[in-house]
């Protein structure tokens, strides 16, 4: 079975932020096309966009968030299909593209791939924006190279760390 590296992205924020995590990882393990390799710790962070983003809901709860590595024999487009299907069994209801959720399941990077389709946009189009996204990547992976840009996500995170809105991160596990 040829396999592909890939990153994803977890997080919750609604009830038992914890137990939708658990659950998430759960589901993508009992995958037989799906082999968890890494995990990051998790880390509780301010929702994202900031408050005063037009379109955020306000007063949402923080989020719990994680990046883990897999390897898959699914294409890019299979995977995403598994991915919404865990987040609908877990609860998630899209009614605000940044409101709260049970569980958001992102496909950050598929190997070195640059896919760009109606569905699908990887690597993820805001994961050099997000902290959240970059620190626990990181974590796992330091030497990842944006197959867009060609720099280090180290270098990104920089960047935007510098940048006049930095968040903050409180270690959860």
């Amino acid at each position: 079975m040829n396999s592909t590296t890939c990153y994803l992205s977890l997080g919750s924020n609604i009830e038992d932020r914890m137990a939708h995590m658990e659950d998430a990882l759960s589901m993508l393990a009992k995958d037989e096309l799906i082999e968890l390799v890494k995990t990051s710790k998790i880390y509780e962070t301010e929702p994202w966009p900031l408050e005063d983003h037009p379109k955020k809901e306000a007063g949402q709860s923080w989020f719990l968030n994680q990046v883990i590595q897999i390897k898959t024999a699914l294409d890019p487009h299979e995977l995403l299909v598994v991915l919404q299907h865990i987040e609908r069994t877990l609860g998630r209801i899209t009614k605000d593209h940044w409101g709260p959720r049970t569980v958001d399941l992102d496909l950050l990077l598929y190997g070195d791939q640059v896919i760009e389709s109606s569905e699908l946009t990887v690597p993820h189009r805001h994961m050099n924006d997000r902290e959240f996204v970059l620190i626990p990547l990181l974590e796992i992976a330091p030497d990842l190279v944006d197959p867009v840009s060609g720099e280090r996500y180290d270098f990104l995170l920089k960047q935007i760390q510098n940048g006049p809105t930095v968040k903050a991160y409180s270690f959860i596990l």
